[in-house]
């Protein structure tokens, strides 16, 4: 099978575009450390933190915190840490024993947005 310059041009180039564009197509924002820790049973915090994987858009990421029976407990917004595009942060109010779900949005530096939530116990 013979190949003309044309298609091997055009072959070369999209396998530029593929080598290139993968690992920013895989390049999603996780969580990677939380504090308090997933499923963790803690003494009220006075705020959570969430860093994630992959540098943030802090402006489209945020953080929620929600008790056992779906209200909100968070009375201001999440802030990212300074100097650190990983990490956002959220003030709370002194928590009751019971049940949190703190719910994470996190969109990556190229765009690509994920969310999640997890679980903590508060002793």
């Amino acid at each position: 099978m013979n190949i003309s310059r044309r298609q091997w041009s055009r072959l070369v180039t999209m396998s530029a575009v593929l080598i290139f564009a993968v690992p920013y197509a895989l390049a999603h924002s996780k969580p990677k450390v939380m504090v308090p820790a997933a499923d963790s049973t803690v003494t009220s915090p006075a705020m959570i933190s969430v860093t994630f994987t992959e540098a943030l858009e802090a402006k489209f990421s945020s953080l929620n915190v929600t008790d056992e029976q779906g209200k909100k407990i968070n009375i201001a917004s999440s802030k990212p840490v300074p100097n650190d595009p990983l990490t956002l942060t959220l003030a709370l109010p002194p928590l009751q024993p019971g049940g949190y779900l703190v719910q994470w949005v996190s969109v990556a530096t190229d765009g690509h947005r994920m969310e999640g939530e997890y679980k903590f116990t508060v002793k």
